[in-house]
């Protein structure tokens, strides 16, 4: 086994360190300094190069340990002409001038700067790959989507023009048959199915006016009830529940057809707002 104990003892005295400082940079205690500069035990490799680095000094100071003075003039000076530089951290291998890829912050050879550069490119190359991909499949989710807002719409527009389509029929039926003045009753059919056509359309939507339709099931409740536990009570029970239910679903209906009649109103004045928002932001779709 080479002894290193008074190569390490003298470069920590010339650094004017003490065995706890040199301990507390390589991670180790001050006993495992003094057993290495009393040769009782020796650093491994990693912790070679370490102090090697700590102190600015080559690892052959280490490695030809033949002549102590000469380690030390090493330690001082830098190493001969035709000895390495060092070991690279990465392979191992002597590393030498010719074949220097970087000393600081880690020696490494030249092949594993390369392979280092190599690694460093492909992970560049993976990672805009990805941000590519990414940024294909957020396109391509962003034309579908539109497109899922634009049949939407057309949904509504469709099914409004239809429905009104029958409206006006129905209209035109009822002026002829009736033999009314047929001026204010044309006037009176092209408003109804004009509130009609947008009130429709917007129903499709999320927006005001399916909200305002809404409405009425929202604000619907009924008190608890209180009754005994025997056999008028169960009575009792059951013919509060079903008279609740009949009073809830009326008021379900009357406050649905008040807040219906008020989107219905409003539709027309909602009905261009809402188109644009569901065509631009792709907002108040309605399955």
């Amino acid at each position: 086994m080479k002894q290193y104990g008074k190569i390490i003892a003298k470069l920590r005295k010339e650094n004017n360190m003490t065995q706890a400082e040199l301990g507390t940079h390589l991670n180790v205690t001050y006993q495992a300094v003094s057993k290495w500069e009393n040769d009782q035990s020796q650093p491994d490799f990693s912790t070679m190069v370490q102090i090697a680095e700590l102190f600015h000094v080559p690892l052959t100071v280490f490695i030809d340990n033949s002549d102590k003075e000469q380690a030390g003039e090493n330690a001082r000076d830098g190493e001969t002409a035709d000895a390495p530089l060092g070991y690279c951290t990465a392979c191992g291998n002597a590393v030498r001038k010719e074949n220097l890829g970087r000393q600081r912050p880690t020696l490494l050879c030249s092949e594993c700067l390369e392979e280092e550069k190599r690694r460093k490119a492909r992970e560049e190359a993976e990672k805009k790959a990805a941000a590519e991909k990414a940024a294909k499949e957020q396109a391509l989710a962003q034309a579908a989507f539109r497109r899922q807002c634009k049949a939407t719409c057309n949904k509504g527009l469709i099914w409004a023009g239809v429905l009104t389509g029958v409206l006006l029929v129905l209209c035109l039926i009822v002026t002829f048959v009736n033999g009314s003045d047929i001026g204010a009753m044309l006037l009176g059919t092209f408003v109804i199915c004009l509130f009609s056509y947008t009130f429709i359309a917007q129903l499709f939507w999320d927006g005001f006016i399916a909200d305002t339709v809404l409405f009425g099931g929202k604000i619907v409740g009924m008190p608890g009830v209180i009754f005994s536990l025997d056999l008028d009570g169960l009575i009792f029970l059951i013919g509060v529940k079903i008279l609740f239910a009949l009073l809830r679903l009326a008021i379900f209906l009357v406050t649905m057809l008040l807040a219906a009649c008020f989107a219905f109103l409003c539709s027309p004045f909602t009905f261009i707002p809402a188109m644009r928002r569901v065509l631009r932001e792709g907002k108040g779709i309605r399955p």
